[in-house]
């Protein structure tokens, strides 16, 4: 029986999910995905990719949440990116840590102390005080000074976590910056903030997947079928079950 997720929609669940994975995995925009689906006979108009991946990409986001592992990690890497909403500069917020995952991320209209706050108690949420990184690695703007003293007074983070502003240990997320900022750029651009998060969040969620963050819970995870069993994966979170040939 069809998830109650897909209730009314006109195309099948592993249509939809398709497209939102190729749409959040490849720099391209909706048109390109409407001409591909073309090409296999099936026809859907590229608003119609649109409102599947502002609906899936949030939803798919709350859904690999419940399998991502709190790690114990020695540092954190913590920077913000540039995104531009209808003329005007947003910030997207980012950290990963040593390996390279995406801890989590968060966007703003500001840059400022009270963005850098929000950030980081979003990322310690989950994790316990003995769990904390002993190093948060971050650039020298003074926001993020402002919101480690601020999480030290409230008991939220450890007090001898050390921060270090030094430019070229945060070389690693800001190389993780550019497959987000190529996914931005082939959208063309965004006219509404909330239809930007939403999208953010799905592209987030697929740098995640991709990077192999969720590989634990593949059911093969043999070089050769990779690919396949994250999709598969990504289908079983919604309750679909599709079987590669």
């Amino acid at each position: 029986m069809a998830n109650s997720e897909f209730k009314w929609k006109h195309f099948t669940p592993d249509i939809i999910l398709w497209c939102v994975r190729w749409y959040g995995s490849t720099p391209m925009s909706y048109a390109n995905l409407s001409d591909m689906l073309a090409e296999r006979g099936i026809l859907v108009n590229r608003s119609t990719i649109y409102r599947w991946f502002i609906q899936y990409g949030p939803a798919l986001r709350k859904k690999l949440r419940r399998y991502q592992f709190i790690r114990i990690d020695s540092s954190w890497q913590l920077d913000e990116t540039y995104v531009k909403v209808k003329g005007k500069w947003y910030y997207l917020y980012r950290a990963i840590n040593k390996r390279g995952e995406t801890l989590d991320f968060y966007f703003s209209h500001k840059r400022n102390k009270e963005a850098a706050y929000q950030f980081l108690r979003r990322c310690l949420r989950h994790y316990s005080i003995d769990n904390q990184p002993k190093t948060l690695n971050t650039d020298k703007h003074s926001s993020y000074a402002n919101a480690i003293s601020r999480l030290k007074k409230e008991g939220r983070l450890r007090k001898d976590v050390e921060q270090r502003q030094v430019k070229y240990l945060n070389n690693s997320i800001e190389s993780d910056h550019a497959p987000i900022k190529k996914l931005i750029v082939a959208t063309g651009g965004f006219k509404i903030r909330k239809r930007a998060w939403s999208t953010i969040q799905g592209f987030e969620s697929l740098r995640m997947l991709n990077k192999g963050q969720f590989d634990f819970w593949l059911r093969n995870d043999e070089r050769q079928t990779l690919v396949q069993e994250r999709s598969a994966f990504m289908n079983r979170l919604f309750n679909v079950d599709v079987v590669f040939q």
